[in-house]
C-alpha cells in the first residue's frame, strides 16, 4: 500500500485540472515536462495520467518528520572570536 504525503494528495488534485503544472512543480522544465504537454494537448485524459503516474514515482516519504522521533537536529556554525589587544588607547581628540 502506498503512503502519501499531503502534498502529493494536494498535487493529484491539481493535476485533474493542470497536469502540466504538477509537473512543473515536482520534476521542474525538463523532459518530464514536455512530454506531460504533449499528451495533454494529444487529450487531457493520457496528460492526466501520466501527471498522475509521475506523482506517484516520485512521492516523498511520508515518514521524513518523524525519522528522528520529534527531534530536530540543526547545524550551527562555529564562530570564532579575535582576541583583544593587550592594550587599549584613548581616541585622540580633534583639534
Amino acid at each position: 500500500m502506498a503512503s502519501f504525503t499531503g502534498a502529493d494528495i494536494f498535487l493529484f488534485v491539481i493535476g485533474f485540472f493542470l497536469p502540466p503544472l504538477v509537473i512543473g512543480l515536482k520534476q521542474g522544465c525538463g523532459a518530464d515536462f514536455l512530454i506531460c504537454i504533449g499528451l495533454t494537448l494529444l487529450g487531457h485524459i493520457p496528460g492526466i495520467i501520466y501527471s498522475w503516474y509521475v506523482i506517484y514515482q516520485n512521492r516523498d516519504d511520508p515518514n521524513a518528520g518523524t525519522r528522528n522521533r520529534g527531534r530536530t537536529y540543526i547545524a550551527v556554525p562555529q564562530q570564532t572570536y579575535q582576541a583583544a589587544p593587550a592594550y587599549q588607547t584613548a581616541p585622540r581628540p580633534v583639534n
